[in-house]
């Protein structure tokens, strides 16, 4: 059974992106808990469009983050889960796949490695 300290440390690296990118009005976030943990990035620049960053606790350690990027459309996404789709599971709104998370990829628990992962593939947000 995965450690209760990677969930958290993963909630923690991800509500640290999204609070540096808020404060510099790139996007708005939320954070969730499920099965594994997931972040939604939404551009406020582009407002239709949102990034999904989702770790994966269980294969996860004590010094790396398991994590698996996309891009989604915000309106299409929200239309799932009105459907009943769980937080994570609206495959439809995909957009793009992000070609440097494409298998899932781990990095140290650090906030600006994770930045600039996704910096790579939306220039938004980018400072």
């Amino acid at each position: 059974m995965p450690s209760e300290s990677t969930r958290e440390r993963l909630t923690a690296l991800f509500t640290d992106v999204g609070k540096h990118y808020q404060a510099r009005d790139k996007a708005t976030f939320e954070v969730h808990q499920g099965n594994d943990v997931h972040a939604f990035y939404r551009l406020t620049g582009n407002p239709t469009r949102v990034i999904h960053v989702q770790g994966y606790h269980g294969f996860s350690s004590g010094q790396e983050a398991y994590v698996w990027a996309r891009l989604m459309d915000y309106d299409r996404m929200m239309a799932s889960r009105s459907g009943g789709c769980s937080i994570g599971d609206e495959h439809g709104a995909s957009v793009l796949q992000f070609p440097n998370f494409r298998y899932g990829t781990k990095i140290p628990y650090d906030a600006a490695v994770l930045m600039a992962k996704l910096e790579e593939n939306v220039e938004a947000l980018q400072e």
